[in-house]
């Protein structure tokens, strides 16, 4: 980040509007030289960014959402665009209107592309096809005509030269994150309930959990949420610092995570911000 952008830019016209005068604007001929990538924020303030990708389950991305308003700390969501369709078209009962609902508790979004699919081969016309402009249709039905996403995370975190591309030609950074709590990795493991380590975790790992009945879905056992939530827990304790970019998902290991990192956050003397505001504090 440069000293070019005020944090009064940021907050008063919009983080994308700010960065997109810092990147290019959508349809220029920017470079992939010139999207940047960005893990953490270099701040001298004890802030970190509390983000939540996905958003498969509106039953968890709710009470994610209303967990943290009524502590007044408010979240970045990266939500599919597939999801925003999903609840668009044919919304579970109860979660009509999802997304305007954290707007109007002070959450903001960025941009995780259509379909979470691996992007590693795609060009550049095939991801503002296929993924951007897809995402950004339904976020847009979803939030309004005006809506801008705070910043681009691709899926997994791959970034190839497309995907530098494409975020040079929309005028937004790629944000990726500089602590990742697992969650996800942690419900592939425990998913057996036999506690044991597998592969990398993938979009069938948690895009199964779609509401509170997990009987034939994953972590139905109180224990193994425990022992993930402790994981969860070790990995902030392992790699939380100022200015950190944090990972979650919507998923139940993480809604029961909330109350125990709140406390690790408070005893450690760290204040959760938007990822907008958090960008305009880099020093």
């Amino acid at each position: 980040m440069t000293d070019s952008i005020s944090r009064r830019q940021l907050l008063q016209g919009g983080a994308g509007l700010a960065l997109g005068a810092l990147f290019g604007a959508a349809g220029s001929s920017a470079s992939a030289n010139s999207a940047r990538v960005i893990r953490h924020v270099y701040t001298n303030t004890r802030k970190v960014c509390i983000s939540y990708d996905d958003l498969w389950s509106e039953y968890y991305t709710l009470r994610i959402a209303r967990e943290y308003y009524q502590r007044n700390i408010r979240l970045t969501f990266f939500p599919v665009g597939l999801a925003v369709r999903n609840n668009l078209d044919r919304p579970n009962r109860g979660y009509e209107n999802l997304y305007p609902r954290l707007r109007d508790m002070g959450h903001e979004f960025g941009c995780h592309l259509f379909t979470h699919r691996v992007i590693t081969d795609f060009s550049l016309q095939q991801l503002i096809d296929e993924e951007m402009e897809p995402c950004l249709y339904h976020m847009r039905r979803a939030l309004g005509p005006g809506f801008r996403p705070v910043g681009i995370r691709p899926p997994y975190g791959h970034v190839t030269d497309a995907v530098k591309e494409l975020a040079a030609r929309y005028g937004l950074p790629l944000i990726l994150w500089g602590l990742d709590s697992q969650d996800a990795i942690c419900t592939k493991r425990k998913e057996d309930r036999r506690c044991e380590c597998s592969a990398q975790a993938n979009f069938e790992s948690y895009a199964r959990i779609w509401g509170p009945d997990l009987k034939n879905g994953i972590c139905t056992e109180q224990q193994c949420v425990d022992n993930c939530v402790d994981a969860i827990l070790q990995n902030y304790k392992s790699l939380l610092r100022p200015g950190s970019i944090i990972l979650h998902h919507a998923l139940k290991n993480s809604f029961q995570a909330i109350e125990p990192t709140l406390r690790l956050l408070r005893a450690w003397n760290m204040q959760p911000v938007r990822l907008s505001e958090l960008l305009a504090l880099a020093s």
